[in-house]
């Protein structure tokens, strides 16, 4: 019987770490799955102005001559099915988060697209960057009008003055690029400013130290499940052994004397 005993708890134990391990797999179970697909705008900004032109392509691996190509806005599907869509003057409705999928690639992450009505925009391809990325700011006027007198700022301190409109890049940015930017720029006779653009770099060894310490976790949550399970069992065991009934192991021709 004790080896009965000690076989169901063997299995109790296994069904346990078995069901413990599925879920912390899952995670990775779901990212072995198909690649996404990418989108990615042209221009590279994702702030514009009303009315510029807008150019979204979908990469993925798709089918030769096929149009399966499905299309996202703010989560609502788009009667589009090529590779690419074409906005030649955006409004106020076409802002939001585009996302597309091909025929074997999964959904993208999605791109965020703000429209915006001024007479200066300061552009940028995206709010977050990881150190040593490349960053471009650009000082964009209402239907390119001619533009000069271009000072780019961050946190109110002065970063670049040109007499005519030139980009601001940063070939490798670090944490000291943070910070609220805007430009200013004459228009005519007349001086304007942007809107304040906040922007964040980010150390890509802070976000591998994050992931490491979720697999941390993690298995400091396995390892408590298996000495929770080989516990129990063993609670249950003992427990099973000491209220069972003693057998009478005397030989059934003994006589009493």
């Amino acid at each position: 019987m004790g080896g009965l005993w000690m076989s169901q708890a063997v299995t109790t134990t296994s069904s346990v770490l078995l069901w413990v391990t599925l879920l912390c797999l899952a995670p990775v179970i779901r990212s072995n799955g198909p690649p996404r697909a990418v989108l990615t705008l042209e221009p590279p900004w994702f702030n514009v102005f009303q009315g510029d032109t807008v150019n979204l392509t979908c990469e993925g691996f798709q089918t030769p001559g096929q149009e399966s190509i499905e299309w996202f806005h703010n989560g609502s599907a788009l009667p589009i099915h090529q590779d690419s869509y074409f906005i030649p003057a955006v409004n106020t409705e076409d802002g939001g988060e585009y996302q597309c999928r091909t025929e074997h690639a999964a959904l993208s992450s999605p791109v965020k697209l703000q429209v915006s009505s001024d007479w200066l925009l300061l552009q940028v391809e995206r709010l977050e960057f990881m150190e040593g990325d490349k960053m471009i700011l650009r000082c964009h006027s209402w239907r390119n009008k001619p533009l000069h007198k271009v000072t780019y700022y961050r946190n109110n301190i002065s970063l670049k003055y040109e007499f005519q409109s030139f980009n601001y890049v940063v070939s490798k940015v670090n944490y000291t690029h943070s910070g609220s930017y805007f430009c200013r720029g004459v228009m005519g006779q007349t001086s304007h400013a942007s809107a304040t653009v906040v922007i964040t770099v980010q150390d890509p060894n802070a976000v591998t130290s994050s992931s490491s310490k979720i697999w941390y976790y993690i298995l400091f949550y396995l390892v408590m499940g298996i000495l929770f399970a080989m516990d129990t069992s063993l609670y249950f065991t003992l427990q099973k052994e000491v209220n069972s009934p003693k057998k009478n192991t005397r030989h059934p021709l003994t006589r009493r004397r």
